[in-house]
């Protein structure tokens, strides 16, 4: 008898983060359908539904909200099968929960999550479907330990470790789209970078570069023209990433 394995959509433009939660997830029986856009999550579900969609809410075609409306119309009008809507993301304020309340969203997964988490956020969301409806959204995650290889994987140091190197020879890809979008004062571009260098900077263990990161992100959200202020603070961040990578 041929057993069809249910589909996980994960929607992440940050080819670190897709990376890290494939490996998390690579011992559970699921089918893993990473998508690094809107476009792409939206071609994977007419090719078939899926039982769980994990996304981020910041995308460069648009925000996940869009594709959270979409598949909650589809559900509430009979037109797709029951699917579990999980937000990963680290920055879901009082008003962003209020809308994802609204979308029957089934749990807030705050990024940077462990893989304790990512394991049992998805392994919960497949057992409550043939269960009772579920409750509350997840709660917020603990304060970050000292050893990110203990509160981000599981304390497995070679999971770490090939992370880390993954994340390091993908860094330069970073910086440069980050150059680039400086020059093109494209403001919402470096939002995107440096929101995606926040939660990679903070799971590697590198609170001072990650808080840079989020410095510069909150920067680049204000909009307007990209001035003096920002460019420093991208000039900041790119040293830390280069030391970052100097440092192995």
């Amino acid at each position: 008898m041929v057993t069809t394995l249910p589909r996980v959509l994960l929607v992440e433009d940050d080819a670190h983060v897709r990376r890290f939660v494939q490996l998390a997830l690579e011992d559970l029986d699921i089918a893993l359908v990473p998508c690094a856009t809107l476009a792409e999550a939206r071609n994977a579900w007419s090719a078939g539904p899926a039982a769980v969609v994990l996304t981020d809410l910041t995308l460069p075609d648009g925000s996940g909200l869009d594709l959270l409306s979409g598949l909650a119309a589809a559900q509430a009008g009979g037109a797709a099968a029951a699917c579990r809507m999980v937000v990963f993301s680290g920055g879901v304020d009082g008003a962003a929960e209020r809308q994802l309340a609204a979308l029957k969203v089934w749990r807030v997964l705050r990024k940077p999550a462990s893989v304790g988490a990512l394991i049992g956020c998805i392994s919960d969301a497949l057992a409550s479907l043939a269960a009772a409806p579920p409750g509350d959204a997840g709660a917020p995650p603990a304060a970050p330990a000292r050893d990110p290889a203990v509160e981000f994987f599981g304390g497995d140091r070679a999971l770490y470790a090939a992370y880390r190197q993954a994340c390091l020879a993908q860094f330069a890809h970073d910086l440069a789209a980050g150059d680039a979008a400086m020059a093109a004062a494209d403001g919402a571009a470096v939002q995107r970078v440096a929101h995606n260098l926040k939660s990679v900077l903070t799971m590697l263990g590198e609170g001072g570069a990650a808080r840079l990161a989020r410095a510069t992100e909150e920067l680049a959200a204000e909009g307007g023209a990209v001035g003096a202020p920002l460019a420093q603070a991208w000039l900041r961040l790119r040293q830390q990433v280069a030391a970052v990578v100097a440092a192995g």
